[in-house]
């Protein structure tokens, strides 16, 4: 008995003083850079799609206000916009007659580049408007907390919009432009960015390199940022065409188990994927789940679905509803750990170990 307790008072110290990226849970923000949306805006989906309101009426705090709260992991639309002056004239901003940007703003816009939005022309206000000025404000906080947790950034790329629009839809994302994309990604981050090749080192694939070495230490990713493409089937295969292995970009990708470029995977439901999660944890994969996704749910609902999400051991759990949102306290319902925090150890790669 006495060896038994040694053994595993060994086992648990061998844990904590790993500290792997995969041995962590986090909770994140869902569609991070998102403001409320314009009176004009509300009163126009009130009149025309009334659902759609309700599914996008959330606001969060500036980027760097949630990485203060403890977020490490954020969310960020990017739309391309390659010859400019596409979104800076927002239809429903025309159509109520009204005047969402300043001057400066609306110049932005009107450059080429990839813009950050949540809905073209109708959810457009955001705390940055591009993915620059976002890196920026990422960078500039990160360089005021040099020793931070790694920070994860997932990306969606954003190619439609609703069918009552009358301007052009966005344009969608070529090999061209998904270049374009990495290279900003890995010209604005630099030395701070963790890619896909750091990752694989001298194995011949990510998912040799996960399953045989894990992942590195939070130590040695400290001050540093990773990348996730939460792309739709389509843009992943444009996005493989030209390296199946994730060579020399600057995105992980959520792509089939046994695909060479398998390192981290998005599961949205945890309800449903329950033993998939837990299954792609224990084999040292990293997963992105879901504590919400619908914000006429009962709180009861989103408990179960919380719960689901943390008892999954997946390591990135995004929300709405992170303690200290604003969402959050307005409806006194909250997504945290033990004493409100946003980051714990990962029982389930605890409970792994210990087996």
């Amino acid at each position: 008995m006495r060896y038994l307790l040694l053994s595993l008072t060994l086992v648990l110290s061998a844990y904590s003083c790993a500290k792997s990226l995969d041995q962590y849970q986090i909770i994140g923000s869902h569609n991070s850079y998102k403001k409320a949306l314009p009176p004009e805006a509300r009163q126009f989906l009130k009149d025309v799609s009334p659902e759609l309101l309700k599914k996008i009426s959330y606001i969060h705090p500036s980027l760097q206000e949630q990485l203060n709260l403890g977020i490490r992991q954020i969310e960020i639309d990017v739309v391309n916009d390659p010859n400019g002056h596409q979104y800076n004239t927002p239809e429903i901003e025309t159509l109520s007659n009204s005047n969402w940007f300043s001057e400066s703003e609306r110049q932005i816009l009107a450059e080429p580049g990839f813009k950050v939005l949540h809905i073209p022309h109708v959810d457009v206000m955001t705390h940055c408007l591009t993915l620059q000025l976002c890196a920026k404000q990422l960078l500039k906080w990160s360089e005021a907390n040099p020793n931070h947790f790694p920070i994860t950034v997932i990306v969606n790329a954003k190619e439609s919009q609703p069918a009552f629009l009358s301007k052009a839809a966005p344009v969608a994302f070529s090999i061209s432009d998904y270049k374009r994309l990495d290279n900003e990604i890995a010209h604005l981050f630099g030395s701070k960015l963790v890619t896909p090749d750091r990752v694989r080192g001298r194995h011949h694939t990510l998912r040799a390199a996960i399953t045989r070495n894990g992942w590195p230490s939070v130590e040695a990713l400290r001050g540093k940022f990773l990348f996730l493409f939460d792309a739709n089937k389509a843009q992943k295969e444009i996005y493989l065409q030209q390296s199946s292995t994730l060579q020399n970009k600057s995105m992980f990708l959520s792509v089939p188990e046994h695909s060479d470029a398998a390192a981290i995977f998005i599961r949205n439901d945890p309800v449903k994927s329950q033993q998939d999660i837990q299954a792609l944890v224990k084999d040292g994969f990293l997963v992105r789940t879901r504590a919400d996704a619908d914000l006429s749910a009962t709180t009861q609902s989103l408990r179960a679905q919380r719960d689901a999400a943390f008892a999954s051991g997946a390591q990135f759990i995004s929300s709405d509803f992170y303690n200290q949102s604003p969402q959050s306290i307005r409806r006194g319902y909250s997504v945290s750990f033990e004493n409100d925090c946003l980051k714990r150890l990962n029982a389930v790669k605890h409970q792994n170990l210990i087996n």
